[in-house]
C-alpha cells in the first residue's frame, strides 16, 4: 500500500513544484504589467521572487531522481517506505513555506492545506495537524511582515493579471494537488477491499487442499438446507475419507501425505460441478454439498469420482502412490431442521461404507414419508 501511496505523493509533489515555479513566473511578469503595485526595483523583490524560482527548480530536480530511483526499487523494506512517507510531506511543506515567506502569495496556503492532507492520508496524523498550525502562524507572520499580495485580490503584485487568471493561479494547483490526494484515496480503497476479500478467503479456506474449511462448510450447509425447504428441492450430503491413511503417513512420511491432500482437493475441484460445494471436513475427511441432487443421483457422481480416484496415481513423478475413499451419502428430509441431522446420517453411511470393506459408496437409508391424514368431524 505504502508503494502505491508514494508514487502518488512524488507526483503530487511535482505538481507542486511546478505550481510554484508558475507562481515565481507570474509575479516576474505581473510586476512588469500596468497596475502593478511593485516593481522590481523595489526593495528585495527581484532577489525574493529569484530565490524562490530557484527552489522550485532544484526541488523538481531533487523530486524528480528520488521518484525514478524509487520505480528502480519497488521491494523497498516497510522502514524505508515509512520514512520516505514521513519525509516527502515535510520536505514539499517546507518549500511551499519556504515560497510564502518570500513570496507573500496566499494562493500557497491551499497548497499547505492539500500537503497536510497528504501526510494525514499516510497515517502521520501528527505531522499533518503540526503542518497547519505551521501554515496558520505563516499566514499571521505575513501580515506583520507587511507583504502587499495580502491586501486582495483587486489591489495586490498581480493587478494587472485579469481576475479570471488570477483566480485560476490560486484554485487551479490547488485542484491539481486534490486530484493527486484523490488517488491515494482511490489506491487506499483498493488496498483495503483487496485485503478484506483475501482475509476473507483465508479465514474461509483451507490452505492445503483450496478447498473451503469445515466452518464455512456449516455455513454453507444451512444455507443449503434452508433453500431446500423453501423451495422444496432434494439435497444430498457426502462424506468421504481417504482409506488407510495413516497408514501412508507412517510408512511414507506425512510430506507424502498432505501432498496426497492437496492433489485429491485439486481433484475434487476439477470434477465437481459449478453448484457443488467441496469442503475439507477433518484430517483426511471432505465433504460434499450437492444441491437439487436426490440421493440415487448423488450416488452415482460420488461412485463416478471414487473411481476416478482409485485410478489416479498420486505423488507423481518422485514418489507414486493410489489411494482409495469410502463414501457415505445422505439425502436431505425436509422435515429435518439442523445441520448435524443429515451430517450424522453422512457419517453412519460411511462407517458402513468402511465395515463392509472400504473403497466404495454407502447411500444412508431414506426415511420413511412422513404423512399427515387430516381429521374427520362425527
Amino acid at each position: 500500500m505504502f508503494h502505491s501511496h508514494l508514487k502518488h505523493g512524488f507526483r503530487l509533489s511535482r505538481t507542486v513544484g511546478f505550481c510554484l515555479l508558475a507562481y515565481t513566473l507570474l509575479a516576474l511578469v505581473s510586476v512588469r504589467l500596468p497596475g502593478s503595485v511593485l516593481d522590481l526595483g523595489a526593495p528585495w523583490i527581484g532577489l525574493r521572487l529569484s530565490l524562490a524560482g530557484l527552489s522550485a527548480v532544484l526541488f523538481l530536480l531533487l523530486n524528480e531522481i528520488s521518484l525514478r530511483s524509487f520505480k528502480r526499487h519497488p521491494r523497498l523494506d516497510d522502514v524505508t517506505l515509512e520514512k520516505l512517507s514521513l519525509l516527502l510531506p515535510l520536505v514539499t511543506a517546507l518549500l511551499v513555506g519556504f515560497h510564502y515567506l518570500l513570496s507573500g502569495q496566499l494562493g500557497l496556503l491551499l497548497l499547505g492545506v492539500v500537503i497536510s492532507l497528504q501526510a494525514q492520508l499516510f497515517g502521520h496524523n501528527g505531522v499533518a495537524r503540526t503542518l497547519l498550525v505551521i501554515f496558520g502562524l505563516l499566514y499571521m507572520a505575513s501580515f506583520a511582515l507587511g507583504y502587499p499580495f495580502l491586501v486582495g485580490l483587486q489591489a495586490n503584485a498581480f493587478s494587472g493579471v485579469p481576475l479570471g487568471l488570477r483566480l485560476l493561479g490560486m484554485l487551479g494547483p490547488a485542484v491539481l494537488a486534490l486530484h493527486h490526494l484523490g488517488g491515494i484515496v482511490a489506491s487506499t480503497q483498493r488496498h483495503t477491499s483487496n485485503r478484506v476479500s483475501k482475509l476473507q478467503s483465508l479465514a474461509a479456506t483451507d490452505g492445503l487442499t483450496g478447498l473451503i474449511n469445515r466452518r464455512q462448510f456449516n455455513q454453507q450447509l444451512d444455507a443449503e438446507m434452508a433453500r431446500a425447504r423453501r423451495y422444496r428441492k432434494p439435497l444430498s450430503l457426502a462424506l468421504f475419507d481417504i482409506d488407510d491413511f495413516k497408514k501412508i503417513n507412517d510408512f511414507y512420511g506425512h510430506t507424502t501425505g498432505d501432498r496426497i491432500l492437496k492433489e485429491l482437493g485439486q481433484l475434487i475441484t476439477q470434477n465437481i460441478r459449478e453448484s457443488d460445494v467441496a469442503a475439507r471436513y477433518g484430517g483426511e475427511e471432505f465433504a460434499l454439498i450437492l444441491p437439487e441432487t436426490g440421493q440415487i443421483d448423488a450416488y452415482e457422481l460420488l461412485e463416478r469420482l471414487r473411481a476416478m480416484i482409485e485410478r489416479t496415481v498420486f505423488c507423481l513423478p518422485d514418489n507414486p502412490i493410489t489411494a482409495t475413499i469410502s463414501v457415505g451419502v445422505a439425502q436431505l428430509d425436509l422435515h429435518d431442521s439442523k445441520g448435524y441431522e443429515i451430517i450424522e446420517k453422512s457419517d453412519a453411511a460411511l462407517y458402513e461404507a468402511k465395515k463392509q470393506g472400504k473403497n466404495r459408496v454407502v447411500y444412508g437409508t431414506l426415511p420413511p414419508p412422513k404423512v399427515s391424514y387430516p381429521t374427520f368431524e362425527s
